[in-house]
């Protein structure tokens, strides 16, 4: 199985991340998917990190500018929760109001409507 899946519904790009533990090493590649999706047109964006347990400051650094990308377009992103122990840093961005987190890519979706 590839590291990241691309899925897509109606006019939303779901980028899910199937690594346990994504680090600085998958950083580029999932940089590149990001910004392939913008480059495609697809103005609503959601990162399923539903199978991540632990994220490195590196991936999440991507995460973030994947946030500048899309806000700096008018565009809208929406990121599904990383599984346990990954998600004391998604909540905590939550708080900043950084994020709309959501628990599964399907609510993430359906936010977009």
């Amino acid at each position: 199985m590839e590291n990241f899946e691309k899925i897509f519904v109606d006019d939303v790009s779901v980028i899910v991340v199937h690594l346990i533990s994504p680090t600085f090493l998958e950083t580029n590649k999932f940089k590149e998917i990001i910004k392939e999706q913008i480059h495609s047109g697809y103005t609503n964006l959601v990162i399923d990190l539903s199978k991540c347990k632990n994220i490195d400051s590196a991936f999440f650094g991507a995460i973030i500018m994947a946030l500048r990308m899309m806000e700096g377009k008018g565009y809208k992103l929406k990121v599904v929760e990383p599984s346990n122990s990954g998600e004391d840093i998604f909540n905590k961005m939550k708080t900043l109001g950084l994020f709309d987190l959501y628990k599964t890519k399907e609510d993430a979706i359906k936010s977009f409507e």
